[in-house]
């Protein structure tokens, strides 16, 4: 029993040593890859004048509003009637709503007011006359 748990143990040590190694293999490779690739950003960052970077995002800008545009119109002209029907089936509920908060907010301010007069009268009996 003692030397199954030993060689148990040692299989487990040695296991954990080999992915620890692999660990540290793994995270240089990747390491420099990314090192890697930040440089050649900051190198092709270097290589483009700035007013050129500028007319190549609004050639970008252009070209994708261009490609895009028909499809956005197509969509509005599809909700168009989908929102006069969400109108027509929100304002029946929205007065439903009104109407069961109505008598609560009545109620809720009749409460203020009833907690004031009390704490004004409290405050008149603390308060010597003058």
């Amino acid at each position: 029993m003692k030397f199954s748990l030993i060689a148990v143990l040692v299989v487990a040590l040695a296991i954990g040593s080999e992915s620890v190694s692999l660990v540290k293999r793994d995270v240089a490779a990747e390491l420099d890859t990314i090192a890697k690739y930040f440089q050649d950003l900051v190198d092709n960052l270097k290589n483009v004048e700035g007013p050129e970077l500028a007319s190549k995002a609004n050639a970008y800008l252009e070209q994708s509003r261009a490609q895009f545009q028909p499809m956005v119109e197509k969509l509005q002209e599809q909700l168009k009637p989908l929102s006069s029907n969400i109108e027509d089936h929100i304002k029946p509920l929205a007065a439903s709503v009104q109407a069961q908060v109505a008598p609560l907010a009545g109620m809720v301010q009749t409460h203020v007011e009833d907690v004031l007069k009390f704490v004004a009268e409290k405050t008149k009996a603390i308060l010597p006359p003058q």
